[in-house]
């Protein structure tokens, strides 16, 4: 939502990020997601009247900011592109029925190309497969994903590719912005180690609501292990230390996230290739 010349918008939209108090505010893709003061308000009568889950993209009219504070969402109009009546009525990403992902992408582009060729023919990749890269540093990983990317696109232009680098030197992240066509979302590593927490988190909830709505998503994510290393630092001192110093409940929602990836029945699928450093 834009702000010019202290005149706000009657109609407003964006994606539900939901606090630990209950209350949300609806962000945009600008700026990685970000918060930002023109962020949409919504109180928790509004978000559990209208069962709103996090990651939807919602829609409605506004009220004005009062006193300087966040412009508020009056009503919800849509939920993921739908009516509310419609949207009230689609299952839950934990209540879909999983099955075996055996349709499968087609990762060959061109003659000149050899990896995305030889993954179709060694470690075929289907929709809601959930897979690792683990090499050591500078082995091509970043390469690997690039040219993964641009395949999705090309040939599956129906599925959304999402490109997720958390804690990620800037200039890669800039050079990943302009060697795909897919959107990528970042969190560099001169940021919080909260923002990585919760950007990932964020965009995973934000990719099971597309599941939803029956979109096939493809997400690649690098890294995990950085995203397990982000946890350990906020969520560690459970007691209880695993090998090389982690908290063993620290790896919990990095679990949640690689184990989000499935092929629903009837619905749609999440595909996640992450890498992972050794």
């Amino acid at each position: 939502m834009n702000k010019t010349n202290n005149v706000f918008p009657e109609y407003g939209s964006g994606y539900l990020e939901i606090s630990e108090k209950g209350f949300g505010f609806l962000r945009s893709p600008e700026g990685f997601f970000a918060p930002k003061p023109t962020d949409i308000f919504l109180t928790p009568d509004t978000i559990k009247k209208n069962f709103l889950r996090e990651g939807c993209f919602v829609a409605g009219p506004l009220q004005p900011p009062h006193r300087g504070n966040n412009p508020q969402l009056k009503q919800v109009d849509t939920v993921n592109g739908m009516p509310f009546s419609e949207y009230e009525k689609s299952v839950r990403f934990e209540n879909l029925v999983t099955i075996d992902p055996i349709e499968k992408f087609k990762l060959e582009t061109s003659p000149d190309l050899i990896e995305t060729r030889i993954i179709d023919l060694v470690t075929p990749i289907g929709k809601g497969t959930r897979g690792l890269i683990v090499a050591p540093p500078r082995t091509g990983k970043t390469t690997i994903l690039k040219q993964i990317a641009n395949a999705i696109t090309q040939n599956h232009p129906e599925v959304h590719v999402l490109v997720l680098l958390i804690d990620e030197r800037p200039e890669e992240v800039t050079d990943f912005q302009r060697s795909v066509k897919a959107e990528v979302v970042a969190s560099s590593n001169d940021q919080e180690i909260e923002t990585h927490v919760r950007l990932s988190r964020f965009m995973i909830e934000r990719c099971r609501r597309m599941v939803e709505t029956g979109k096939d998503v493809f997400v690649l994510l690098d890294s995990l292990t950085r995203v397990a290393r982000a946890y350990n630092n906020v969520h560690g001192g459970s007691g209880r230390t695993m090998t090389g110093g982690v908290d063993a409940r620290a790896l919990e929602i990095p679990r949640k996230i690689f184990a989000s990836a499935r092929k629903t029945e009837n619905g749609g699928s999440l595909t996640i290739i992450a890498t992972a450093l050794v």
